[in-house]
């Protein structure tokens, strides 16, 4: 913009009114400025100037035409540098620099005598200077998102400094001088790369919040002055192996977590339920505790807890990263404030009775357990809108499951049920239903009534159901979006790898079938369906009505099926019979029963010969048959099975196990398996038998000795 056409808009809109206005405020934010407005206008009356998300590279050295300047914010600019005329500005207040390019500020910024505001966040500060420390009014402190590597020891100097905000820096160490700031109330230093914490932070007497998350951080100060005050203490993503006694003194806590740590056994003492009534929110998943104290039930007030795993579902795959805990305290079920409760990927095997007491809980997640029941009382669970039950060992739910009427979201994948209660059907407003991968035998007849019902999973059960008795579900447009609150939590079948890099096209083609001779058009074919149908040895009929004649379509080539066979009535002689045979009276028809679908069962075992079909019969090839002829080797090893899954569901744990579970009786896996994309996909080799001949194993060792 022309500098006159920029001192005619300031005029106009600005200083036209300055002698009414109270503030004497200028904003010129967001009008595309590339110099700062200081020719040609009398600025000695203003007292806020917001220059917020233009395009200025520089701060003249006429800044000092703003003598009574008390607020500068120039956020969202392409600042470089601060001239040293800066500390002319003996009366400003607020200095808002955030989101520029400065990569070093001016040592006479020390000069701002009367700062009490300073944010500087997510520039490319990499140091402050010395004389930083002469800022002794500055109250809040922001440097965020910079590339700040160390800290000036002056910077206990602050002593009227409440905020102190230095997260997603690089700083590796803190200045011990740092435990003088005894008017701190916040300290944010996550996402940095501290190893340990000096004493002295324990010397601060008014601190209220402590993030150190993101860090590397195993120790910490062994006393804590603060005790009293502190209402907030972050402390995940470290390498935290015991929690000081301290913590259990923390009378004003309300949120503490401590996530994704090593914290073990248990950590939390019985001090900890008996002082820290406050507290509201606790997380400590993803941590190798094997037990909670005694007096958990004591935390009254606790509205959320998190003990389970903090890796997303999509990320982990069949990693587990929550805890070791295998029961809960017996008072656990007085913490009637409890909303939501993450639980998941521990080792509980059984809920208390009274579970039905949490009568507030509207999220439950106890997925990836060893739970083989859940105690009737689980139905006065009314207020419970999201239950994850996945990946347990369920045989059956309790007769008042049908009471959670509020329930939105349920998953059950990966169990062992057999049936679902008659009081299913209760749960009318029931929108997603996962049941994929168990024991169900047929289409439980409750789901007519879930009238809300968007998603439904029923793959990998057991069903034996004839195809007329299918029902068809119509595919809608109108799907609801997907409940935020979930986040990633999508624990189900094990998922291959979803990142599929350097992959740009994937092409999906029918395999190519040789000698297929195509029906006449006149039956209104889907050569697709012929082809699938010809590779996976189906009969297919076409559909009737009346005395119509039923008409097969000819397949004159058959391969043996490893997996989803379909049982049908005729045999295999009867396939090589004329076409005539198959033509049938109406009459016939009324007879007829339709192929019977069976599902694939994961849980069952891969077939442990491969089958040759040699007119019909299966026969097993000795070796010297298998061996002989000049391509013997690729006829064997190019045998494999499509296995959707190969490894089910095992135990593959990320931590190592404690030995406390060891010697309870647990079987805990140590190994690791790769990825499963990296795994070659399974196949299965002939099964060969033997005869033992008589003295085929003798030891001739006897008459060695003779001899000898």
């Amino acid at each position: 913009m022309p500098q006159s056409s920029m001192i005619e808009m300031i005029e106009n809109d600005c200083c036209s009114h300055l002698d009414e206005c109270e503030t004497h405020c200028v904003d010129l934010s967001a009008r595309d400025l590339t110099l700062f407005p200081v020719e040609g206008v009398n600025f000695s009356q203003i007292t806020k100037l917001l220059l917020d998300h233009n395009d200025i590279e520089s701060i003249p050295d006429s800044i000092d035409s703003f003598p009574s300047l008390q607020v500068l914010s120039m956020t969202g600019n392409r600042l470089i540098r601060l001239p040293d005329c800066i500390g002319c500005l003996t009366c400003l207040q607020e200095l808002l620099l955030n989101e520029n390019e400065l990569c070093s500020l001016p040592d006479r910024i020390s000069e701002l005598s009367q700062l009490q505001i300073l944010n500087l966040t997510g520039n490319c500060l990499k140091e402050l200077p010395e004389s930083f420390g002469d800022l002794i009014k500055l109250k809040t402190l922001h440097i965020e998102e910079n590339k700040l590597e160390i800290l000036p020891s002056t910077l206990g100097l602050l002593e009227n400094l409440e905020v102190l905000e230095l997260c997603d820096n690089t700083i590796s160490y803190l200045p011990v001088s740092i435990g003088r700031l005894k008017s701190l109330k916040i300290l944010n230093m996550c996402n940095n790369k501290l190893d340990s914490i000096p004493e002295t932070v324990g010397d601060m007497l008014s601190l209220e919040t402590i993030d150190l998350s993101g860090n590397n951080v195993e120790l910490l100060p062994s006393h804590f002055s603060s005790s009293v005050t502190l209402k907030r203490l972050f402390l995940d993503r470290n390498r935290i192996t015991q929690l000081p006694d301290w913590v259990a003194e923390l009378s004003c806590i309300e949120e503490f977590t401590a996530s994704d740590n090593k914290l073990h056994e248990q950590s939390l003492t019985e001090k900890f339920g008996m002082t820290c009534r406050m507290i509201k929110h606790l997380d400590l998943g993803g941590n190798f505790m094997s037990q909670l104290p005694d007096s958990f039930g004591h935390l009254e007030n606790l509205e959320q807890l998190h003990l389970g795993s903090v890796i997303d579902e999509l990320e982990r795959r069949n990693f587990q990263n929550g805890n070791w805990i295998g029961y809960l305290p017996t008072n656990f079920c007085q913490l009637i404030k409890l909303t939501e409760l993450h639980f998941d990927e521990n080792q509980l095997h059984e809920l208390p009775d009274d579970f039905g007491n949490l009568i507030n809980l509207e999220f439950i997640d106890l997925g990836q357990n060893l739970l083989y029941e859940l105690p009737e009382s689980f139905g006065n669970l009314k207020s419970l809108r999201i239950c994850q039950l996945s990946k347990n060992n369920l045989q059956l739910l309790p007769s008042s499951f049908g009471n959670l009427t509020l329930l939105e979201d349920l998953r059950m994948d990966n169990n062992l049920l057999a049936e679902l209660p008659e009081s299913f059907c209760q749960l009318i407003n029931l929108k997603t239903l996962d049941v994929f991968n168990n024991r169900l035998t047929e289409i439980p007849s409750a789901l007519k009534y879930l009238t809300k019902l968007v998603r439904l999973d029923l793959v990998d059960n057991q069903f034996n159901i004839p195809w007329d008795e299918v029902p068809q579900i119509i595919n809608s447009s109108k799907y609801p979006d997907r409940d935020p609150t979930l986040k990633n939590n999508w624990r189900g079948r094990p998922r291959q790898d979803l990142s599929m890099n350097d992959v740009p096209i994937i092409k999906l083609e029918m395999q190519e079938v040789e000698e297929f001779e195509l029906p006449p058009p006149s039956l209104n074919y889907s050569e697709d369906v012929l082809k699938s149908a010809a590779i996976n040895n189906l009969s297919i009929w076409r559909s009737h009505n009346g005395n119509q004649k039923r008409e097969r379509f000819i397949r004159k080539f058959s391969t043996m099926p490893l997996f989803g066979q379909y049982n049908r009535k005729e045999t295999e002689s009867e396939e090589d019979q004329d076409d005539s045979d198959y033509e049938v009276d109406g009459d016939e028809d009324e007879d007829y029963e339709p192929p019977i679908f069976v599902s694939k069962n994961r849980n069952g075992n891969i077939r442990n010969q491969t089958q040759k079909e040699t007119h019909g019969e299966t026969e097993d090839k000795p070796v010297e048959a298998a061996t002989s002829g000049e391509n013997w080797d690729d006829e064997i090893e190019d045998i494999e099975i499509p296995v959707d899954n190969p490894y089910k569901f095992q135990d593959i744990y990320v931590h190592p196990a404690p030995k406390t579970l060891a010697e309870a009786g647990y079987t805990v896996d140590s190994h690791l398996f790769l990825p499963y994309d990296m795994h070659s996909q399974p196949f299965v080799r002939q099964k060969y038998i033997y005869p033992i001949e008589d003295g085929q194993f003798d030891d001739n060792s006897d008459e060695n000795t003779e001899e000898t």
